[in-house]
């Protein structure tokens, strides 16, 4: 009985350490972690963040800066975001103001994240560096901030945009509004959030560990 709860045990947690390695290896999660309020965010995860930030090759355009919600002393009047991290911005005046992503090594299968939007933005994923060579994606995003009051922006919206298959995407670009969308929790690689979650087998993991403590409790008379 014993040696039969112990094999439980380390299939429980096998289960469990290899569903988190999965998720964490399945994609590039962008929270935009570490920056403060109004930081350029430019090289942030391209060798120019922390120490602890994931160098993905990943590089932003000069008009785009991180912001923290007020709640957390910074000055953007929205909600915290899903993984209560800073959002990022792009700068500017008028309806045509563009933010752009690099991504050296390129990227496939898709792009999600969250966002908060006061005015319709559109966002394209290109095949080459800075918006340039064919357009392999194209999404629309409506505005969500109706009844925000305050904040001015008190909803964020999970979207995904997949890409074609066997297309390498290099960029993606964000049009729209200056100042008038925030972006957080960017998912590189799958169309889907990256943002930690709980899953079948990880709940099957728990249920079986959950099971052998049981099974110990009554072996032990406890």
């Amino acid at each position: 009985m014993v040696r039969l709860i112990g094999t439980v045990l380390v299939v429980s947690l096998a289960l469990l350490f290899s569903s988190s390695f999965a998720h964490a290896n399945s994609a590039e999660l962008l929270t935009f972690d570490g920056l403060q309020n109004n930081q350029l965010v430019g090289n942030f995860y391209n060798g120019g963040g922390m120490p602890s930030t994931p160098n993905y090759g990943v590089s932003f355009s000069s008009n785009v800066f991180a912001l923290l919600p007020v709640s957390r002393g910074g000055t953007g009047d929205f909600a915290p975001d899903p993984t209560a991290s800073p959002a990022i911005f792009f700068n500017g005046i008028g309806a045509n103001v563009t933010g752009t992503m690099n991504v050296a090594n390129g990227f496939s299968s898709g792009i999600n994240f969250f966002y908060t939007a006061a005015f319709t933005e559109t966002v394209k994923i290109w095949s080459g560096a800075n918006g340039t060579g064919t357009v392999l994606a194209t999404m629309t995003l409506a505005a969500n901030d109706g009844g925000c009051s305050p904040p001015a922006y008190c909803h964020w919206t999970n979207v995904g945009l997949a890409l074609p298959s066997g297309a390498t995407a290099g960029s993606v670009t964000f049009t729209g509004m200056g100042n008038g969308a925030g972006i957080a929790d960017i998912t590189l690689g799958q169309s889907i959030t990256g943002i930690p979650e709980p899953s079948s087998i990880y709940l099957l993991g728990t249920g079986l560990m959950g099971l052998c403590s049981q099974r110990m409790r009554r072996l032990l008379g406890m």
